[in-house]
């Protein structure tokens, strides 16, 4: 049964990578401290990356870590279980769950009425030199590859220092957390895991789908672990008109 991949924190200052997941429902797994493990889930560390931040919210009385995209300079693409029903939610620009930086904090949030996708509007902007691109519509095929961004968890639930990057490919077409298309993909060298939600699978350098559930509730060391990543095509008229993007 798929799982939500969005990471509980155990203290407000340890944060981590999630990914694939469940139905909303289902409960986070307890963030560890960070640290590196052998055998990575995530593929391996990703260059800096400005765009690709941290949400840290709360929700249900309990504190979560999402992997957000920023795409101005006061709005930020996520999966909608990572901003239903949230209490408080900061956003942080520092690719280091270590040193996390400067918290942003948001204002408002929007859920997807086609899908786990949510908008993050900062209470202030933040602007970046360069944003990355939404696709205007993809079809799954398994004919593609592409790569995942998170700060979630590594192999065996071990924490992240930082942002890691995953090759991928696409098996062909799932469902996400809300009921809307996805894409569903599998681990190349890495795998998506508990914290990558609402993090990029980016082909053509464009990114098409967002991190939802994955195949498992403990991908354990797979590297070949699949997830879901709801498909933005159906939302993305929704985020042009609230975004104007």
């Amino acid at each position: 049964m798929p799982r939500i991949l969005r990471s509980l924190l155990a203290t407000a200052v340890a944060v981590v990578f999630a990914a694939a997941g469940s139905s909303a429902a289902t409960a986070a797994v307890p963030l560890p401290p960070p640290g590196d493990s052998t055998y990575v889930i995530g593929g391996e560390r990703a260059d800096r990356t400005s765009w690709a931040v941290q949400l840290i919210f709360a929700q249900h009385g309990a504190l979560y870590a999402c992997t957000g995209v920023a795409i101005d300079d006061a709005w930020i693409l996520t999966a909608q279980h990572c901003v239903a029903e949230i209490t408080a939610m900061d956003v942080y620009y520092s690719n280091s769950t270590l040193e996390r930086g400067t918290a942003e904090p948001a204002d408002h949030v929007y859920g997807s009425p086609a899908g786990d996708v949510g908008l993050v509007h900062l209470a202030a902007p933040h602007g970046l030199r360069s944003y990355p691109d939404l696709a205007e519509g993809y079809e799954p095929s398994r004919h593609d590859n592409g790569t995942i961004m998170g700060y979630g968890l590594r192999a065996d639930q071990r924490g992240a220092k930082g942002l890691y990057q995953a090759d991928v490919a696409v098996v062909g077409s799932s469902i996400d957390a809300y009921g809307g298309a996805a894409v569903h993909i599998r681990g190349i060298n890495g795998a998506a895991n508990h914290g990558d939600s609402g993090g990029p699978l980016i082909i053509d350098d464009e990114i098409v789908a967002v991190c939802s559930t994955g195949d498992d509730s403990d991908p354990g060391a797979n590297i070949n672990a699949g997830s879901n990543y709801a498909n933005l095509t159906a939302s993305r008229e929704w985020i042009r008109a609230t975004t104007g993007i």
